[in-house]
């Protein structure tokens, strides 16, 4: 006969998801991906409710540091642009860049929902800032944050 009682691991990322807050910016952003990963028991903040449409990058990557939110983002371009880099590095954001060309909300959506877990667990127990990429094989690959800058230094 099995134990009713949860296990401890479980618990533990139950309280994680829980006290995780996921920010969705205008580039990954769909009501399809939202509704998937609040189902999943995600709390999800968007470009479009939380924070204004059209926001520079600058000022809602500081939003979401300032916030402990782990962003993502589809805007393959920002692990290559030094202004998001400094972004991501200056306000100790957690990052996570969907590296899929073209693919629909629900396959966007397909993709992300089994990685919620997984990506909360990264945010927890790896410093930030930290900038990971993933595709449709669901891997991980973490960016090299080069030239750190001092958080305390204006960009």
């Amino acid at each position: 006969m099995r134990s009713k009682k949860q296990s401890a691991a479980n618990s533990i990322a139950e309280k994680r998801l829980n006290k995780a807050v996921f920010y969705l910016d205008e580039s990954i952003y769909s009501r399809s991906l939202l509704k998937r990963m609040r189902e999943a028991g995600a709390n999800v903040e968007h470009a479009r409710g939380a924070i204004p449409a059209g926001s520079e990058d600058e000022d809602w990557l500081s939003e979401c540091g300032k916030r402990g939110w782990i962003v993502l983002t589809r805007d393959q371009r920002i692990r290559h642009r030094r202004l998001e880099l400094n972004a991501i590095q200056a306000h100790g954001v957690a990052a996570f860049c969907l590296i899929v060309g073209q693919g629909t909300a629900d396959e966007v959506a397909d993709i992300i929902e089994p990685m919620i877990q997984k990506i909360v667990n990264i945010s927890v127990s790896e410093s930030k800032p930290c900038l990971y990429t993933f595709g449709r094989s669901r891997r991980l690959n973490k960016v090299k944050l080069r030239g750190a800058i001092d958080k305390n230094q204006e960009l």
